[in-house]
């Protein structure tokens, strides 16, 4: 809700620079075409993060720009969460030549508790933990995630796409929502 309300008050912001532009004359200025560029260039920007996985990796989401990334906000006690797992390891076999990385987020748990889930459910994609205070700010900074799981579809140009509250199955409801958007993001050039 809060991304929501700050694309809001961005995209407020350039009518009320527009509509100001415009008054002052019939002609816009190379100088406030850059101003009104440099307002928007951003507005759909997804918010960076470096956070470790459970195999002693360290992923920053801007450091996978050029990729589409689904960021996939989840916890091992989630139900939902591990129903979607294996069609997220089939995108991800399928894809990953395409330059699709899937980046499993927990919001809850640790690096053990993670490990040990591992071995009992295979995950293709890395896994991705930190500690409350700094998954609190992560998840804050995407609007806030109110229900896991959570995806976001992250451009080859590190914008957020789209978000998906609920698990991604198929044969479910969003699915096909979920799978147009990804193959639009995966056909688009840089």
């Amino acid at each position: 809700m809060k991304l929501i309300y700050q694309k809001i008050n961005k995209i407020l912001l350039i009518i009320f620079t527009l509509c100001f532009a415009m008054c002052q004359s019939n002609d816009i200025t190379e100088t406030q075409k850059r101003a009104i560029s440099k307002i928007t260039e951003d507005i759909d920007f997804a918010p960076d993060f470096s956070l470790p996985s459970i195999n002693d990796s360290t992923y920053n989401l801007s450091q996978l720009r050029g990729n589409v990334v689904i960021l996939n906000f989840w916890a091992t006690w989630c139900g939902p969460c591990r129903l979607e797992i294996p069609d997220f390891n089939e995108l991800y076999k399928k894809h990953q030549k395409d330059g699709l990385e899937i980046l499993g987020i927990s919001i809850s748990d640790n690096k053990k508790a993670l490990k040990n889930f591992s071995k009992s459910y295979k995950v293709d994609y890395p896994l991705l933990f930190d500690s409350p205070r700094n998954m609190d700010k992560i998840t804050r900074s995407y609007g806030g995630v109110y229900a896991v799981p959570t995806s976001f579809i992250i451009g080859r140009k590190g914008n957020i796409i789209t978000s998906f509250p609920g698990a991604i199955i198929k044969g479910q409801y969003g699915y096909v929502q979920f799978m147009e958007k990804l193959n639009a993001a995966l056909r688009e050039k840089i």
